[in-house]
């Protein structure tokens, strides 16, 4: 005979079913934990590391994994709480401890290891490390990519690819329906069969020693992306992320946190992308919050563009008049050139931010950056923006939205910072020839 057996999540009940295998346990903790909740903090009260947590041994023994233990989705609120949700709609990071526990955590950053030591991953360079010699690729960001990542023949393939993709897949489709973002889980979109099961942008990620990556977005307009930007079917929309690493982890001694460079005020308008596809460029400042600026420039393909934002009304109004993004928006110092040149009112130019401005390496110089070694940026309007710093350990996940929100990896000390990250997708929007 079956048993049903109640889990909670937050303050959500599921059921599930000990029966033909698919999902993951989710929240190492008794139900009434406080640490079980969704939390979302700004610096003040950022996470760290629990001391004196079991060894693996003995969190096998009393936190049995559940990965072949089928979670039935009665609920859209099942995984994840209503704050989640609330939080990646203000353009702030999600953060769920404990969405893993160790037990379900163990084999994974196992996996990702042995997937290493197999010479699987590739580096790309993007990130630094602090050497000025030679590259080396035990010290830089490493990745498991998709490719690798579902070839059958490679690790624990029934682990990751099919059991913990489906779970991520049960999250997208909560996603799709609380954001109402309905691209990220529609059947028939580009996005959904692009990446097979999970239906996300997947792999594991190794920060070396030393490693850190330096503030960036995770999704650009397809106008900034080059030629190529209207060549790709679809686009980043979510970001997550859950982390590996052992229960020891302190990120005080071995860094790696993750810094999210969060605005102050409230948004009065739909993060990231409208529901038309254009997306967020950057933020019109008010005393009691703040305006998306989108993008309009799917009707050009390269050609003339322009930025609106929606007024309160749902009224589009144009800010700037048309113009090419090549050059204006490809150097360094646009925004000042957007406010001078192009923006038609002086008061709303005062008030304009891009989301985050191009870079060069001469900006750098200028900054002292080029010695920069991932200690960690400061805000870049201390008025504006409020520091965000998540803390690398095990079994957390996080989200947030791809196009508006900031963010950078912190030098990572010691020892090895394990994750499996990925990006949710919406099919991009098409282009009308005039």
């Amino acid at each position: 005979m079956t048993r049903k057996i109640l889990l909670q999540f937050g303050s959500v009940i599921a059921i599930t079913f000990p029966v033909a295998c698919s999902g993951f346990a989710i929240g190492g903790n008794p139900p009434n934990s406080n640490s079980q909740t969704t939390l979302h903090t700004s610096r003040r009260n950022t996470y760290t590391a629990t001391r004196g947590l079991l060894q693996h041994r003995r969190i096998r023994k009393s936190l049995p994994s559940q990965l072949d233990a089928t979670l039935v989705n009665e609920s859209s609120d099942r995984l994840l709480s209503p704050s989640v949700y609330r939080t990646i709609e203000e353009g702030k990071i999600a953060i769920v401890p404990n969405f893993l526990n160790e037990a379900d955590i163990l084999p994974l950053r196992q996996d990702a290891q042995q997937l290493w030591l197999d010479n699987r991953y590739s580096t790309d360079a993007l990130a630094g490390y602090g050497s000025k010699g030679s590259f080396d690729p035990t010290k830089d960001r490493a990745v498991l990519k998709l490719k690798q990542w579902k070839r059958s023949d490679f690790g624990n393939f029934e682990l990751r690819s099919n059991k913990f993709a489906n779970l991520m897949s049960s999250v997208r489709q909560e996603l799709a329906t609380n954001l109402n973002r309905p691209q990220l889980s529609a059947i028939d979109s580009t996005a959904v069969n692009k990446y097979g099961v999970g239906s996300t942008e997947i792999s594991y990620t190794r920060f070396g020693p030393g490693a850190f990556l330096k503030r960036h977005v995770d999704e650009h307009h397809e106008e900034l992306k080059g030629r190529d930007g209207w060549l790709q079917p679809t686009r980043r929309s979510i970001s997550w992320l859950i982390y590996l690493n052992e229960p020891d982890w302190n990120a005080s001694r071995d860094g790696g946190r993750l810094r999210c460079f969060e605005r102050k005020r409230s948004p009065s308008g739909r993060i990231g992308a409208t529901a038309n596809g254009d997306l967020q460029i950057g933020w019109v400042t008010e005393s009691d919050g703040e305006i998306p600026v989108y993008l309009d420039a799917k009707n050009h393909d390269h050609g003339e563009c322009a930025m609106y934002l929606i007024e309160r009304s749902s009224r589009r109004t144009y800010i700037t008049k048309p113009f090419r993004t090549n050059p204006i928006l490809y150097v360094a110092g646009s925004e000042q050139l957007v406010k001078k040149l192009l923006i038609n009112s002086p008061d709303v130019a005062s008030r304009f931010r891009l989301i985050e401005p191009p870079k060069s390496k001469l900006n750098d110089i200028m900054k002292g950056d080029d010695t920069y070694l991932g200690q960690g940026e400061l805000p870049r309007n201390l008025m504006e923006e409020e520091l965000e710093d998540v803390d690398p350990l095990g079994g957390t996940l996080v989200m947030f939205d791809s196009v508006s929100l900031p963010h950078e990896v912190l030098a990572t000390r010691n020892k090895e910072r394990w994750a499996c990250s990925g990006w949710y997708h919406e099919d991009q929007q098409e282009i009308t020839k005039s």
